[in-house]
């Protein structure tokens, strides 16, 4: 998915069935047609679900026609049906501006900085006359970090002027709220509050948090029954280098760090085994 980092205005080609010809859109809107996004404003996320590109703009969620990424247009001006476009914004007496989006069995779970909701439909398929946003929780959280999927639960963090804190939320269903709890809360104050990174290794029941202006790393892992956490542990690694960006895929962690002008590419197992111990000799 794209994240805070990607915000961009996206040039775009959208299909004309009617006329047989693309017809060239000189910025992402559909204001013109229906919906709530407005010319100009920046896209600040995009994801795939349902078979659908969505994207986020301020509080406003716009999927494409289902199995047709680039038609953000209805079929008729008369008629509704269930492969037209979803154009949906959040209802909130707080100001809302979303920033990262993850989806879920449960739904499409979207973060804005003091408010957390999901967009779901009672059918599981997304519709426009069906699909509706609400509110699920209000935690604060960072909106320059976007939230991490690990597995079974979401990750996200949420900035003092002292200390980072990292919260796991578990969605539990469309009418019940999630379950959210304070993982930081062992280590309170522990974690610096200039975190910029966070990534997670689902199979490996991992998170890692860096900032670049930092040589430290920030580790948590765990150990769960299906049920609930039987293990938990914070581990910090010391880097060669200031943290310029961390990286997961697989059973390895690719890290690129800083030393005065030079930047390294480390690598480090994260399952240590008989044959990555051969591996290393």
């Amino acid at each position: 998915s794209l994240g805070r980092s990607d915000v961009f205005k996206l040039q775009a080609v959208f299909d004309s069935e009617d006329t047989s010809t693309d017809a060239t859109a000189p910025e992402f809107t559909v204001s013109n047609i229906v919906g709530t996004f407005l010319r100009g404003e920046k896209i600040t996320g995009g994801f795939f679900h349902n078979n659908r590109l969505g994207f986020l703009s301020q509080d406003n969620v716009c999927l494409s026609q289902s199995g047709k990424f680039y038609n953000f247009y209805f079929e008729s001006a008369q008629t509704v049906i269930d492969s037209d476009p979803v154009d949906i914004s959040c209802s909130s007496i707080r100001p809302t501006a979303l920033h990262a989006v993850l989806p879920t069995a449960q739904g499409v779970v979207l973060f804005s900085e003091k408010q957390q909701f999901v967009l779901f439909s009672d059918s599981g398929v997304l519709t426009p006359s069906l699909s509706t946003i609400r509110t699920i929780s209000n935690y604060e959280m960072d909106s320059l970090v976007d939230p991490v999927d690990v597995g079974t639960n979401i990750n996200f963090i949420s900035k003092t002027p002292g200390y980072t804190r990292v919260f796991s939320m578990v969605t539990k269903g469309m009418q019940e709220p999630p379950q959210v709890l304070d993982l930081s809360r062992v280590v309170k104050e522990w974690i610096t509050a200039d975190i910029d990174l966070l990534v997670a290794s689902p199979q490996n029941s991992m998170i890692a948090l860096s900032s670049q202006n930092a040589k430290e790393l920030y580790l948590f892992r765990y150990y769960s029954d299906g049920k609930e956490n039987l293990m938990e542990t914070w581990t910090s690694w010391v880097m060669p280098g200031t943290n310029q960006y961390i990286s997961i895929t697989s059973d390895d962690m690719y890290a690129v760090t800083k030393q005065g002008s030079q930047y390294t590419l480390s690598k480090a197992c994260l399952l240590y085994t008989s044959d990555a111990a051969d591996e290393e000799d």
